[in-house]
């Protein structure tokens, strides 16, 4: 039933991207902070650690990085752009051991990171749909996440960014257990290309 909806997705984004004016190519790279969180959860930060506390029971994040791509596309707006980032992203929580899942990420929103309107404030909203590449410590993880983020970042360089970028899963990591993910992460963004009509 997903292929469908993924073929139809994919054709409607390479339409978009044929008649944008001006696209952005480049790399992301970045450190996570992940771990889980649910209704009653309470965030604390220990030193440099970042721990949950449910039910009394506490849950230390662990520290990840994601690697990818990202392209920004021309929607006819000179403030804001089509994102879309494909990664590579590695998350866990730390009980008695290591809980780690990794993830294929696809970052899918609008921001300013590219804006034809010169600014060195970023802002930009979006989804993540999320596809379980790997699990270790899980056995029934859902395989399938999807987040809603919000980055705010600092353009230091040209077209270099250095943002942050907070996501938060809708979908339980574990079914039936109302945990969620909670990720935070520090990013950079590096121009590779840029192509204008």
């Amino acid at each position: 039933m997903k292929k469908p909806y993924t073929i139809i997705g994919f054709i409607l984004l390479f339409s978009i991207v044929l008649n944008a004016q001006n696209h952005y190519f480049g790399i992301k790279v970045g450190y996570t902070k992940s771990m889980p969180a649910s209704p009653d959860n309470q965030i604390n930060f220990v030193g440099n650690d970042i721990e949950i506390s449910q039910d009394m029971k506490r849950f230390k994040g662990l520290d990840g990085f994601q690697i990818g791509l990202y392209s920004h596309i021309d929607i006819g707006n000179d403030f804001l752009h089509l994102d879309i980032a494909p990664q590579y992203s590695k998350y866990g929580f730390q009980d008695n051991k290591d809980f780690k899942y990794d993830y294929f990420d696809i970052d899918v929103g609008v921001s300013n990171l590219n804006s034809e309107v010169a600014s060195k404030f970023v802002v930009g909203i979006g989804v993540t749909p999320s596809f379980v590449l790997y699990s270790k410590q899980i056995e029934n993880l859902n395989n399938f996440d999807l987040k809603v983020y919000l980055i705010f970042g600092y353009r230091f360089y040209k077209d270099f960014v250095f943002y942050s970028q907070l996501k938060y899963g809708t979908l339980e990591i574990i079914p039936d257990s109302k945990i969620t993910n909670l990720q935070f992460s520090l990013n950079l963004n590096i121009p590779i290309l840029k192509i204008k009509k």
